[in-house]
């Protein structure tokens, strides 16, 4: 009897290194957060003058490689010395693609869909148009919590835009806090 225990006891201890295969990791989380801010420039498209203002972004990467960002720029016509005011305001969101090299950096294509306020010529209208647009850019991870956004950029379609659409080319830089 003393001989099945002592087997028995054996076998048990044995097995538990296989039966650790199966264990869940402890440390599982439900995705990586940042949240920044910047500035942006634009061709408009419109006029002749640059459009320059900050920008507020966030992206939610939920799995390795794949994430979501949402966007918000407000840009204003740089020489407006005629007192036009234009402007163009920007809420856009849709998912993006992100390689991670070397673990520091962190480049990545989005495709964004949203809504664009453009202020006209002298306040006589201040329309809203639908939106897409195609672009990417460059990450840093400078510490475990800060992310500088070394470029970003975006080609919009402003669809319904009158006469045949506007399409702004934007470009921007920030940093942001994330969240890990």
């Amino acid at each position: 009897m003393l001989k099945k225990i002592l087997m028995l006891l054996c076998l048990t201890a044995a097995a538990t290194t296989l039966l650790r295969a199966q264990e869940i990791p402890t440390e599982t989380r439900a995705g990586e957060l940042q949240v920044g801010g910047g500035y942006a420039g634009a061709n408009p498209d419109y006029s002749e003058h640059k459009f320059y203002g900050p920008y507020l972004y966030t992206t939610f990467d939920f799995r390795e490689h794949i994430g979501a960002e949402f966007n918000f720029h407000y840009l204003k016509e740089s020489n407006d010395t005629s007192g036009e005011g234009l402007y163009e305001k920007t809420y856009e969101i849709g998912p993006r693609y992100v390689w991670h090299v070397k673990q520091r950096f962190n480049p990545y294509l989005k495709f964004l869909v949203g809504r664009g306020v453009f202020q006209y010529p002298h306040n006589s209208a201040n329309l809203a148009y639908n939106l897409y647009s195609f672009g990417g850019g460059l990450d840093v991870n400078i510490k475990p919590y800060l992310n500088v956004r070394v470029l970003d950029f975006e080609d919009q379609k402003w669809g319904s835009f009158p006469p045949h659409g506007l399409s702004p080319f934007v470009v921007s830089f920030g940093a942001a806090y994330r969240f890990h």
